[in-house]
């Protein structure tokens, strides 16, 4: 038995659940929280995506905003540039003046004093030492 026309996953996912899904990607959510948002699996925006042009292009898009949303949401700087590779303007900006300052630190540094390393050889003793054989 089957549940007659109309109620398989594809007609489940109407124009009302493609924009509910495409708007809480917009809005910075992740494609399987958004399905999930709208109460369907993932596979099913997934393959709508694959056979249709208009959809495609329109998740397209609202991964970009999303994206975005989701890149000025997180705190840029230096260590965000080196731990997660980051190439946020906020976090090249940080890392090129954290770079230049420590630069201009070091030029103004002294060099450090440096100390000898070579073993220090007893000195031979006044009288000679018995051997023993």
């Amino acid at each position: 038995m089957t549940g007659g026309p109309g109620s398989g996953p594809a007609h489940r996912f109407n124009d009302q659940l493609r924009q509910q899904y495409l708007d809480a990607v917009a809005e910075g959510m992740r494609l399987q929280d958004a399905a999930a948002h709208v109460g369907i699996s993932l596979n099913i925006p997934q393959r709508h995506a694959r056979t249709d042009n208009a959809f495609a292009s329109a998740l397209q898009q609202a991964r970009a905003q999303g994206k975005k949303l989701r890149d000025d949401a997180k705190e840029h700087g230096e260590a965000h540039y080196n731990n997660q590779h980051c190439r946020h303007p906020k976090c090249v900006e940080a890392i090129r003046t954290g770079r230049a300052g420590r630069r201009e630190r070091e030029a103004e540094d002294q060099p450090a004093e440096l100390h000898d390393i070579r073993p220090q050889i007893a000195p031979e003793p006044p009288f000679p030492l018995a051997r023993a054989s």
